[in-house]
């Protein structure tokens, strides 16, 4: 056992410096250390047990946890029925593009640029160690030499380096001691021998391979084989993010920009380029307060931006996103809002505005990978609407118009203070002079708020819809040279998400709540066989930040049919949080505004979530004195869940037949409505119980791009038309959700579709 102890060090050894040689820089034995050390699990399990059932258990968990470790993805995200939750696929992922990124750079690598390559090395040493030390301590000399041959090996042929021949050295010295020391005990003569025969063969094959005779290249050359062919560069995307209001124009053919993998959360975030904090009188203007440019590894946010609350602090909130960027030529590292720690997989410098803002010198390039991790809470309205405007100083510069400061939400006496404001202290400065109008029109808006939140809810309402608006992108031009968000708000009425953005922070600013532009990209669509969101260039957009004390920066979405938050607290989210709205009387302020808004808030019951959904089992079975029974068991455990799942299939196919077992026009238009509901539930889309048709087909545009615009249409008809119409429109309605369905199952993968039909989400419907 001693021996068989010495030999597995020395594997460990050898198969870690091997792996690390790839490497330019020096790797931390932090970052190593765990990954011998887990290969110490299985190899264990072999010296002291003999069940192969026991010696599997141990691989496998080691394995898991050192997949775990290498990529940085908790094993409490092993969850395969919550869609919010994904372990396996990352790892895969990850391990899929490590490879393939050896075909797509030098060696040795730099593993701030390639990040997914060093996890790779990591899990090799792992698993070539845990492989080579299990058939050690099985006492497989030939299986455990040849196995370190693969494992030193494989490396050096990969890199050479400047000392091919002491690689090869230490690698005869590993195959030579694996031979000897696991023969049976031998005399201290024949060790003395062996030890002589084996000193003389390592030095018989360094002065060997030193001969032109020898020395010759590779007999077959697979270090040139490619077995990945990239496609086409597509061309590229740049974006100038300073607000303009003279138009925009998509492009008729999207192109992908970028690819976002979220791990521990399918929530559609908005993916926030920078920030426009300084309204000039004419534009809204990025002026990064950015810090000296540096290069590192990584930067840590906690602690260097004021702004962040406290609760930013615990890593159980935050988010983590890989990047890949596709197409998108810009100098700003893109991330969802608030990040926290940055990993920008550049060897290039970064400067960054107190970790808010991330900016690169020269631009992102093609297939540059970079990671996040942002704080985003998850507040209720109550929540937010219980802070009522005291501000700290740090957020003075978010309270400023045209370089003005302006008084809080709090102050008393804020209308005389702004009479005064825009009185005699600034009557002859046209660019101020201008802005009362907006003043006066949000203060209107704003009326019945109590809070900054509930002013911020009025104006999103207001300008998505009872203000009159309408979504342009080729407005016309201001008249009369006025600034284009007070003509936008006082006179065209008509915009696109600049001004949308531009207008609502501007009026916030001059209530006295703390606001400004952000500008990236909506979430774009969700990919789920690859687990990723796609975002395209057709997704640039900007929307309103408002800051609150517990929580941080919160977006708002004023822009209409653009945004779609995934948040508690917007009124047009889909998860918003109606009966905590009621109970906290937004219904009243929204009256005015919104009726048909303000009635679907107050008839809302807060309903509970289906926690804890599953399949159990229980009871015990009889005592035997069999003594081997882990396959029967494990037999009778794929029976049961065979059986549970068909019954589970079983039982929504037939409530699904009785559910159309009617001949009533409006009822069977119901259950075309609630069959649809209930298929997006299974699949981890949950909707409100009064979520309207058109809300369920923005929902399967959001997150499949499936286009459900005729379903909605002949739906919408077959329900609330005519009863003349009804019939007609019922029979094409049927006919669009068959096609719906099948659209559907071909756009999801084949696990996807499979953990929809043993969901229990739609049998609550």
């Amino acid at each position: 056992m001693a021996r068989r102890a010495v030999l597995v060090a020395l594997v460990a050894v050898l198969v870690t410096t091997s792996w690390l040689r790839l490497e330019q820089l020096p790797v931390s034995w932090r970052e190593w250390a765990p990954m011998p050390l887990l290969a110490l699990v299985p190899v264990l399990a072999v010296a002291f047990t003999r069940s192969r059932l026991a010696v599997a258990g141990a691989l496998l968990a080691s394995t898991l946890v050192a997949a775990s470790v290498a990529y940085e993805v908790p094993l409490s995200d092993a969850r395969p029925f919550d869609p919010r939750r994904d372990y396996f696929g990352p790892i895969l992922d990850g391990i899929r593009q490590g490879f393939l990124d050896f075909y797509e750079t030098q060696l040795p690598f730099n593993r701030i640029d390639f990040a997914l390559m060093h996890s790779l090395v990591l899990l090799a040493i792992f698993g070539l160690t845990a492989v080579t030390g299990m058939l050690v301590m099985a006492r497989r000399p030939v299986g455990a030499a040849l196995a370190l041959v693969v494992a030193v090996g494989w490396p050096a042929t990969l890199t050479p380096g400047e000392s091919p021949l002491r690689a090869g050295v230490f690698a005869l010295v590993g195959v030579l001691a694996v031979l000897f020391l696991l023969r049976r005990d031998e005399p201290a003569r024949g060790v003395l021998q062996g030890t002589a025969v084996g000193l003389v063969l390592v030095a018989a094959a360094v002065g060997a391979s030193t001969t032109e005779a020898v020395a010759k290249g590779a007999f077959l050359s697979w270090k040139s084989w490619d077995p990945y062919d990239r496609p086409v560069d597509p061309v590229s995307v740049d974006y100038v993010w300073r607000a303009n209001y003279q138009g925009i124009q998509f492009p008729e053919k999207p192109t992908t920009v970028m690819r976002v993998k979220v791990s521990g959360s399918r929530r559609s975030l908005y993916w926030r380029a920078t920030t426009l904090d300084d309204y000039t009188g004419q534009v809204w203007d990025e002026e990064l307060q950015l810090g000296e440019p540096r290069q590192v590894e990584q930067i840590d946010v906690i602690g260097r931006n004021p702004l962040l609350p406290e609760a930013a602090a615990n890593e159980e909130d935050w988010v983590r996103q890989d990047v890949t960027i596709e197409a998108l030529r810009d100098t700003h590292l893109i991330a969802s809002a608030q990040p926290v720690r940055w990993r920008p997989g550049t060897e290039a410098p970064v400067a960054d505005a107190a970790g808010d803002v991330a900016v690169l010198p020269g631009t992102l390039r093609r297939d540059q990978r970079y990671t996040v991790w942002s704080y985003v809470p998850r507040p209720n309205p109550s929540q937010l609407a219980s802070f009522e405007g005291d501000y700290p100083d740090e957020l003075a510069r978010y309270l400023e118009v045209v370089y003005q400061p302006l008084p809080e939400w709090s102050v008393r006496g804020r209308d005389t203070l702004m009479a005064v404001f825009f009185g005699a202290e600034h009557a002859d400065e046209f660019e101020i002079a201008t802005l009362e109008s907006l003043y006066e029109a949000g203060r209107g808006v704003t009326s019945e708020a109590e809070s900054p939140y509930e002013a911020a809810v009025l104006l999103e309402t207001w300008f998505r819809e009872a203000g009159g608006f309408t979504y342009d992108e080729q407005p016309p031009a201001p008249l009369g040279g006025e600034p284009a968000l007070v003509d936008f708000v006082n006179g065209a009425k008509r915009g696109y998400c600049q001004h949308y953005a531009g207008a609502m922070a501007l009026m916030l600013r001059l209530l006295g709540v703390p606001a400004r532009v952000a500008v990236g990209f909506t979430s774009g669509s969700y990919d789920d066989d690859e687990q990723e969101w796609v975002v395209s260039d057709t997704n640039a957009h900007a929307w309103v930040e408002v800051w609150f004390p517990r929580f941080g920066w919160i977006p708002f979405d004023p822009t209409p049919g653009r945004g779609q938050l995934a948040a508690t607290y917007s009124v047009y989210s889909g998860s918003f949080n109606a009966g905590d709205a009621a109970d906290l009387g937004l219904a009243d302020r929204l009256q005015g505004i919104s009726p048909a808004l303000a009635e679907r808030i107050r008839s809302a019951n807060q309903r509970p979530g289906l926690e804890g959904s599953g399949i159990g089992s229980g009871g015990a079975g009889a005592a035997s004195t069999v003594r081997d029974r882990g396959p029967s068991i494990v037999l009778l455990l794929v029976l049961v869940l065979a059986g549970a799942y068909t019954a589970l299939v079983l039982l929504k196919t037939v409530r699904r037949s009785l559910r159309f077992a009617t001949r009533d026009t409006r009822s069977l238009a119901g259950a075309c409505r609630r069959d649809l509901v209930g298929f997006l539930a299974d699949q981890g889309v949950e909707l409100a119980p009064s979520a309207t048709v058109a809300e369920i087909g923005a929902a399967l545009d959001r997150y499949y791009a499936v286009n459900a615009e005729p379903f909605v249409r002949s739906l919408s008809i077959a329900r609330f038309g005519p009863p003349a119409d009804a019939g007609r429109a019922l029979r094409e309605a049927r006919r669009e959700l068959r096609d719906v369905r099948s659209v559907l199952r071909r756009r999801l993968g084949v696990l996807s579709r499979l953990r929809g039909a043993a969901s229990l989400r739609s049998l609550a419907f």
